[in-house]
Order: C-alpha cells, then sequence, then structure tokens
C-alpha cells in the first residue's frame, strides 16, 4: 500500500469522525441484529483487573505480542501459509482496549464434489458460499488505534491495483467500502463509526445491517425477549464475557444444504432441540462465575459451571495467594470427551473422518494404551485455573490449569505414551519435508515435566499424585506444582 493510499484512508475517516459530547451508554448487543447466528462480547482488560490497571498497562501484553510477530514476519521466521493467523494475532491489543464484539451475522455453504485420491472415488464436500460477520469496538470517538490496525492488514492484502474505496450511505451514516477485484462478489470489506462504536464488517450488507440495528429501523440483539431474560438469568450485568448462539438460525442457513450433517451434529452433543444458548463469564472478587442459560424443546435452563458461592475449599485451597484470578469450574468431563469429538466427526467429510479415525487408531496400536480406560476414566470433573505464575509479556491467556486426577500412575503412563507418540510423529514430519529452521519439538525433562519447544519453551504439563497441571512454560509448571504441594502439605497440619 502506497503512502498516498494510506492518507486517504486516515483522511476520510478523520473527516467522519464526530465524537459526541456524552458517552453512549447503550449495551453494545443494541449494534448486532436480534436474527444473528452467533455473537460474543467483552469488556476491555482494564474491566478484568477490577480497576487494578489502566487499559494502557492491560493492552501492554498485546503490544508486546505485536512487536514480537513483527520481528519474526520481518526475519522470515513465520511461513506464508501461517501469516494470515500471525495478523489475526497481531490485532489482538484492539481486543484488550476496548469493549467489543464479533458477531457472525449470516452464512451459507454449498456442495462441491470432488475425487479422494485415496479413495479412488467420488465425494462431496462443503464449501461457504457467502458470509456476513462484523467486528465491533466501543471506542468513544479514539479511533487512532483502530484504524492503524485496519490500514496493516489492507495494506499487506490488497492494493489500489486491485482494489477500490468508496464512500457510501446508509441513512445518515456515511462508512467506506472496500472491494477487491479478485475477490468473490460478497467478499467485501466496509468499515465507519456509529456513534461511539467503531464497525468493522465483512460481507456484502453487514454494515448497513449493524447500522440499522443502531438505529433502531432493525430489531437488536439487546432488545430480543429471549435474550434479555437469558441475561438476567445468566448474571450478565457482571459479565465480563458472553456469547450467544442461535441455534434455530443456524439450523437455517444451513437447512439447504448442511441439514443432515448439522442434526447429526447437534445431535451427538444433545442439542438437537435446543434454539438458544446464553453462556456469561465475570467475577466475583478475584473468583470467576461461568453461568449458562439455553432453551431445549421450549424450556429454559440455567446451568452454572463455575459459582463462587459453592467452590469446593479444597479446590480453593490450592489457588497461589498472588494470583489475581482464579476460577473452579465442574465440568462434565467424560461426556465431553465421549461427545465432542464425536460431533466434530460428524460435521467432517467422509474422507477427513476415514483419516483421523485411522489416525487414531494407529495411535492407540502404536501406544499399547486404552485412551478411556488409562486417562479418561480418572480425570475428575472439577478444573481449577488461574493466573499465576505470571506472564513476563504480560499475556491474559498465560493460565495454570489444574485438573482433578484419582490414579497417578495410570495417568503419568498414558500421558507418557501420547506425548511420546507425537514426539515422534513430528520428528519423522520434520524428516521427510526436511524442515530444519521452524520445527516443533515434545521434550520430556528429568523431573517428568512435558514440553513443547519451538524456539522457545512453550506450553507444559506434569502429573502430580491429585492434579495434573498445565501452564504456559516448563518454570511456570514447575512453580505452580510447588506451590500447589505447599498448600497441599499446610492443609494436612
Amino acid at each position: 500500500m502506497t503512502a498516498r493510499w494510506r492518507i486517504l484512508m486516515c483522511v476520510l475517516f478523520t473527516a467522519a469522525q464526530a465524537r459526541i459530547a456524552e458517552a453512549d451508554e447503550r449495551p453494545i448487543t443494541s449494534l448486532v441484529p436480534a436474527d444473528c447466528i452467533v455473537v460474543y462480547t467483552a469488556r476491555p482488560y482494564s474491566d478484568w483487573n477490577q480497576g487494578k490497571a489502566s487499559s494502557e498497562e492491560a493492552s501492554a501484553g498485546g503490544s508486546h505480542l505485536s512487536a514480537i510477530l513483527t520481528l519474526l514476519n520481518a526475519s522470515g521466521l513465520i511461513p506464508r501459509e501461517g501469516q494470515v493467523f500471525t495478523d489475526i494475532a497481531a490485532r489482538l491489543p484492539l481486543l484488550g482496549r476496548y469493549e467489543h464484539a464479533l458477531a457472525l451475522l449470516d452464512v451459507s455453504s454449498k456442495v462441491v464434489r470432488g475425487k479422494d485420491k485415496d479413495a479412488g472415488k467420488t465425494s462431496n464436500s462443503l464449501r461457504l458460499k457467502s458470509l456476513q460477520s462484523a467486528a465491533i469496538f466501543r471506542t468513544g470517538g479514539e479511533n487512532e488505534d483502530v484504524l492503524r490496525h485496519l490500514n496493516q492488514v489492507v495494506g499487506r492484502y490488497t492494493n489500489t491495483d486491485v482494489a477500490k474505496l468508496t464512500t457510501e450511505r446508509v441513512g445518515k451514516y456515511a462508512f467506506q467500502r472496500l472491494v477487491d477485484e479478485r475477490l468473490i462478489g460478497w467478499a467485501i470489506w466496509e468499515w465507519g463509526t456509529l456513534g461511539d462504536f467503531f464497525v468493522v464488517t465483512f460481507g456484502e450488507g453487514a454494515f448497513a445491517r449493524i447500522a440499522r440495528a443502531y438505529s433502531g429501523s432493525e430489531q437488536s440483539l439487546a432488545e430480543d425477549a429471549w435474550f434479555k431474560f437469558a441475561t438476567i438469568r445468566a448474571h450478565g450485568d457482571r459479565a465480563l464475557v458472553q456469547w450467544f448462539i442461535s441455534l434455530s438460525q443456524l439450523e437455517k442457513a444451513l437447512a439447504d444444504v448442511a441439514g443432515a450433517r448439522y442434526q447429526q451434529a447437534t445431535s451427538a452433543i444433545g442439542a438437537d432441540k435446543m434454539t438458544h444458548d446464553l453462556w456469561t463469564i465475570g467475577m466475583q472478587g478475584r473468583a470467576m462465575s461461568w453461568y449458562r442459560c439455553y432453551r431445549r424443546d421450549g424450556k429454559d435452563v440455567l446451568r452454572a459451571y463455575s459459582d463462587p458461592d459453592r467452590h469446593p475449599a479444597h479446590l480453593r485451597e490450592i489457588v497461589p495467594d498472588a494470583a489475581r484470578r482464579y476460577a473452579i469450574i465442574n465440568v462434565p468431563t467424560r461426556w465431553l470427551v465421549d461427545n465432542l469429538p464425536a460431533a466434530w466427526l460428524k460435521a467432517q467429510s467422509e474422507r477427513h473422518v476415514a483419516r483421523l479415525t485411522g489416525a487414531w487408531e494407529r495411535l492407540a496400536q502404536e501406544t499399547g494404551i486404552d485412551i478411556g480406560k488409562n486417562l479418561i476414566d480418572h480425570l475428575g470433573e472439577n478444573v481449577v485455573i488461574f493466573d499465576y505464575p505470571p506472564h513476563p509479556l504480560k499475556v491474559p491467556i498465560a493460565l495454570t490449569v489444574a485438573i482433578e486426577i484419582n490414579d497417578r500412575k495410570a495417568v503419568q503412563t498414558a500421558t507418557d505414551a501420547l506425548l511420546s507418540a507425537w514426539g515422534r510423529y513430528l520428528d519423522q514430519r520434520a524428516e521427510r519435508k526436511g524442515t530444519t529452521l521452524v520445527r516443533m519439538y515434545v521434550k520430556r525433562a528429568d523431573d517428568g515435566v512435558w514440553y513443547i519447544q519451538a524456539g522457545i519453551l512453550g506450553p507444559s504439563m506434569k502429573v502430580t499424585d491429585r492434579y495434573l497441571v498445565i501452564s504456559w512454560s516448563p518454570a511456570a509448571v514447575r512453580e505452580a506444582v510447588a506451590i500447589i504441594e505447599s498448600k497441599q502439605a499446610k492443609a494436612k497440619r
């Protein structure tokens, strides 16, 4: 992208920016159409810290992350096929600085017939036919950071030779539209300001729908009767994060082409008669709450996966005193393991199912381990999560997870076998492809800590007498395990 093109974009936006005198206090879901399919909303990280840190401090980790990714990209260490994921990661600071909503407004699919080279027969695959999505940021008129990131993404993937930027209007609201002649007709980028909000959309007509919800000419999700009811039931007033799925709208969108596959997948997870599903995550002191309200077969159900008033004492005791936040989550481990993979497989093509099933069977044969009997059956239904030890780059998702277990020897044997097999697979794959510059290793330290090494030491785990502990580095796992075991010993005295 040329400097002139960048300047043009900034001038157009600057002219459109008119910061209103009073803050727009409306909920961010008032910009999302009521008939959306999925929406995720979250407050800025400064709200997560309950006033203990400014928004600048809270997003510092994201800024460090952007700098690291820029360095890796400039050094040529990020392969071309991974560039899109790098660009997504580099946008994370925006999610830390602003309250935001990410919404899937509409989607459709089509069947593509192809030939399975391995099986030697024709198979059907589903491909994306069209899409409408949106990212909404409550900026209060301070749009410079969003514009900078937008310029970077647009500059990487398009230029003035193949793209056309125009100013459009929907009602009284002006917005920008970018059309790239290399993309399919519906793949249009649009963005602009709506009061205190900055909106970026993808898909033809998406910005207009957001604008209509904002102006009140189209019903918004915030006005939907069931959503308002569920928000109250699931303690949405104190939620830091929430996501809503309209399974009825999703089924309607996929009915013509993918209806059978959708029904199989939802049936596998017991959601075949579910129409609405709302999840919320909030804080009560430093303890995290997690509630869910859903409608199945015309009846509303409330589930509390993490209720701070009911956390078991023996689990609270292992949380480090220095942890700023923690959650104790009750999860149906056996149900998740039995049903989620099955549901995911139901949504895949026959070719993918055959390959994955074959790989899983080969792994079981190679290790001689019955995964269900030797590992899954020994995992408890309580999971403790906390933000300690702190990550040096303040990465918010760098957490420690402790999963209850009831048989250390069985879990140790199973995890050792599985991770050893994974490590051999990565080594063999690297040898086949001749990978020497950037590759991943799975290693085991002398003290029983398993870790991933990809240039730097990454996610790690260790089995203790009562917990399977996972954290963001070997050092983090060791420190967390030392604290947990010290607290357990103290509780026994």
